[in-house]
C-alpha cells in the first residue's frame, strides 16, 4: 500500500513538473475530446477468436491533454467485453487511464508520442474492488484534430487457464482507441 502512494505522489509531481515546463509557451496546451476503442485480450493467437473480439469489446469515452511536449492525458471509459460470443454474455468496466505522455517527433501535421501509466478498471455490477494496471503505449496525431493511440496493459502474474474477467483484471491486454481532439 505505501509503495501505491509512494509512486502516485511520484506520477503527480512529474505531471506538475511537465505542465510547468509547458506554461512558458503560448501554444495551445489543453486538449479534450471523445475516444472510442477496441480492445484484445493478448494471450491468443487463434484468428476466429481475435475477430470475435473485435466484432465485441469496445470502449467509448472521453480523454483531456494538459500539455504540448510533455503531457497528462486522464481519460474515462465505459467498456464492454463479450465472454461467451454463443450466448452474448458481457462484462462491464468502468476504466480511468492516467498517462503520461511525450511527443517525440512533430512534423506539423502529424506527431508521434508516447505514453505509459495507470490505470484503474472497475467492473459494473459487482462489489469486487477496482485494481490498478499500468499500460504503456505509442500514438500518432493526425491533422492536429485526430488522436490515436496503440496500448498494452501489463500483466500480472499468469494467465494460464484464466477466464476473461481474470485477463481482465490481470492485464494483458492490447487497446486501440481512436479520438477527436477539440
Amino acid at each position: 500500500m505505501k509503495m501505491k502512494i509512494v509512486i502516485l505522489i511520484a506520477f503527480v509531481s512529474l505531471c506538475r513538473v511537465s505542465l510547468a515546463e509547458d506554461d512558458k509557451k503560448d501554444e495551445k496546451k489543453v486538449w479534450f475530446g471523445p475516444k472510442y476503442g477496441l480492445d484484445v485480450v493478448s494471450s491468443t493467437a487463434d484468428i476466429e477468436s481475435l475477430t470475435d473480439q473485435l466484432k465485441t469489446n469496445y470502449q467509448v469515452g472521453f480523454f483531456m491533454q494538459l500539455g504540448k511536449k510533455i503531457y497528462f492525458q486522464p481519460e474515462i471509459y465505459y467498456s464492454s467485453y463479450t465472454t461467451n460470443p454463443i450466448t452474448n454474455s458481457k462484462i462491464n468496466y468502468l476504466k480511468a487511464p492516467m498517462m503520461l505522455g511525450l511527443k517525440v517527433i512533430d512534423l506539423g501535421l502529424i506527431s508521434l508520442h508516447l505514453n505509459g501509466g495507470p490505470s484503474y478498471i472497475k467492473q459494473l455490477d459487482s462489489t469486487n474492488k477496482g485494481v490498478i494496471n499500468w499500460e504503456v503505449g505509442a500514438g500518432v496525431n493526425l491533422l492536429g484534430f485526430i488522436t490515436t493511440d496503440l496500448r498494452y496493459t501489463i500483466q500480472k502474474g499468469s494467465t494460464t487457464g484464466m477466464q476473461i474477467e481474470q485477463l481482465i483484471s490481470n492485464g494483458g491486454m492490447l487497446n486501440l482507441t481512436v479520438g477527436l481532439r477539440l
